[in-house]
């Protein structure tokens, strides 16, 4: 069943879920966690395709994030694998799993390349770093960010796959926008506006805006969001959310 997500109206659900958590410690809500990502990968009922994650530390993810942002460095370069699952086992983003599904439109030509055994020249390499410094210009750092198949995992029924809710913002009333991101700092907090029909509010939320570092205009991404991660109005709910498809544009304009 697929529904625009209003989170007004997310708030309202899994209830008794929400009321169950009041009496679990912190510890048995990421057993909890833990528990239902797993099932979650082993069953794969939105046919993600997890094949062999690959776990990462704090460490890898803070190198390889100064390797691109400030060392120009193409992800490809620093061992960043298109369509391989990655978990980050420790610090800001622990228990974050993403994958990147195009690094954006500037990549489409070196995506060519490899797709006929040609692997990109150095010179590629760096014409492509000059073009992402124009989605990272200081200029704008707003950034568009566009979800389809978004699913409560904690609580997701695979018995009977009707009773799940599919959510998005594709609808031009209701999007996400990442103000003022900004590519010298990429810890757990960024800022966004939620927006759907008749309201909007401010929150926080570390995971939705995680892949943008290693995206060019157009990216795409894929994440299993932890509920430590998720949007600020949502976290006190400890829902964990995957999200099967995201884009990354520059925000230019609200949508009326």
């Amino acid at each position: 069943m697929n529904r625009t997500l209003l989170f007004a109206g997310a708030l309202a659900l899994t209830l008794s879920y929400t009321s169950c958590s009041d009496t679990q410690t912190y510890a048995d809500l990421v057993a909890t966690e833990k528990e239902a990502i797993s099932t979650w990968i082993t069953v794969d009922p939105q046919g993600a395709n997890f094949g062999n994650i690959i776990s990462k530390d704090e460490d890898w993810l803070d190198d390889i994030t100064e390797d691109v942002l400030e060392d120009d460095m193409h992800p490809e370069q620093c061992g960043l694998e298109l369509g391989q699952w990655y978990r980050i086992t420790e610090g800001d983003f622990k228990r974050l799993y993403f994958r990147i599904n195009s690094w954006g439109n500037e990549g489409a030509e070196m995506d060519s390349l490899r797709a006929n055994g040609i692997t990109p020249t150095d010179e590629q390499y760096a014409t492509a770093m000059q073009s992402k410094k124009k989605f990272n210009s200081t200029s704008n750092h707003d950034v568009l960010i566009r979800y389809d198949h978004m699913w409560m995992m904690t609580n997701y029924d695979y018995e009977d796959e009707d009773e799940n809710i599919e959510y998005d913002n594709l609808d031009a009333n209701s999007y996400v926008i990442c103000y003022n991101w900004n590519p010298s700092y990429y810890a757990s907090t960024y800022y966004s506006t939620y927006y759907s029909t008749g309201s909007s509010y401010e929150c926080t939320s570390g995971g939705l805006a995680f892949p943008i570092r290693f995206l060019w205009e157009g990216g795409n991404a894929s994440i299993i969001c932890p509920f430590s991660l998720v949007e600020s109005a949502l976290s006190s709910y400890y829902y964990t959310l995957y999200y099967g498809e995201i884009e990354y544009t520059k925000s230019t304009y609200l949508p009326q």
